[in-house]
C-alpha cells in the first residue's frame, strides 16, 4: 500500500514537471525510474526484517528516502526540459510546417517524419486547420532533427500538455509516416497510428486510395 502511494506521488510530481516545461521521457529517465522502485523495495524489505523499530519511526524514514529521490527526479526533469527551450508559434505554414519565434530568430520548422498532404491534394487545408487548432498563439519545445536544404529547422514538436504534433495529425489520419526519413525506433509507433487512423478511415484515409504527397510530388514532376 506505502509503494503504491510512493508511486502516485512520483507520477504526480514527474508529469507537473513535464506539462510545465514540455518535457519528453526518454529511455535513460525511465531506466533510473525503475531503479528507484528496485531500491526502494530493497528497502522497504531490509526494514521489515532486520530494523528493530516503531511503525512511525519505519514510515518516517521510508518518507525521506523517498522525498529525496523525488528531489533528484524534479531536478533531472527541469535539466532535461531546459535542453528543448520554447518556441512561440508565428505562423502555420500548412499541415506539417509551423513557422516559430526561436532564439530570437524567425524560423520555418518543419515537422520531423511525417508528411501531410500537399497544398492541391485534399485533406491538406484540413490538415493546415487541425495544426492551427493545436498550436496558433502558444508555445512549443523543439526537438531538432537536422536543417533542410530550404533551411528549414527538421523537428519534433512538443506541445505544452506534452502531445506531439507529429503524433497527433498521425492520430487523426491527417498525416502519413515518410517512408524515406522516418527510420529511429519511434517510428515504428507511428507506422501503429497510421495503420489505426487507416482501419478507421477517419481524416484522409476516407478516400479509397489517397496518395502520399511524395508520389503525388513524382508524379507533378513527370
Amino acid at each position: 500500500m506505502l509503494l503504491h502511494e510512493l508511486r502516485t506521488i512520483v507520477d504526480h510530481v514527474c508529469i507537473i514537471v513535464r506539462t510545465m516545461r514540455g518535457y519528453v521521457w526518454d529511455s535513460s529517465f525511465r531506466v533510473q525510474y525503475f531503479v528507484f522502485y528496485v531500491v526502494l523495495f530493497g528497502v522497504n524489505k531490509t526494514l521489515n526484517q532486520y530494523v528493530k523499530m516503531k511503525k512511525s519511526s519505519y514510515i518516517i524514514c521510508v518518507f525521506l528516502f523517498s522525498f529525496g529521490w523525488n528531489c533528484l527526479f524534479v531536478l533531472q526533469c527541469s535539466e532535461l526540459a531546459a535542453q528543448q527551450p520554447l518556441a512561440k508559434v508565428e505562423k502555420i505554414i500548412d499541415g506539417d510546417t509551423i513557422q516559430v519565434r526561436y532564439k530570437s530568430n524567425s524560423i520555418k520548422v518543419r515537422l520531423w517524419g511525417i508528411d501531410t498532404p500537399e497544398y492541391y491534394q485534399a485533406f491538406s487545408k484540413v490538415a493546415k486547420k487541425f495544426t492551427s487548432r493545436l498550436v496558433r498563439n502558444t508555445s512549443v519545445s523543439l526537438d531538432l532533427k537536422d536543417w533542410d536544404k530550404y533551411g528549414r529547422m527538421v523537428a519534433i514538436v512538443t506541445l505544452r500538455d506534452g502531445r506531439l504534433l507529429n503524433e497527433e495529425l498521425l492520430k487523426s489520419g491527417l498525416a502519413w509516416v515518410h517512408v524515406y526519413y522516418c527510420k529511429e525506433a519511434i517510428c515504428n509507433k507511428w507506422y501503429g497510428y497510421e495503420k489505426r487512423a487507416r482501419e478507421k478511415r477517419i481524416g484522409l484515409w476516407r478516400d479509397s486510395s489517397p496518395v502520399p504527397p511524395w508520389v503525388w510530388k513524382h508524379r507533378k514532376r513527370k
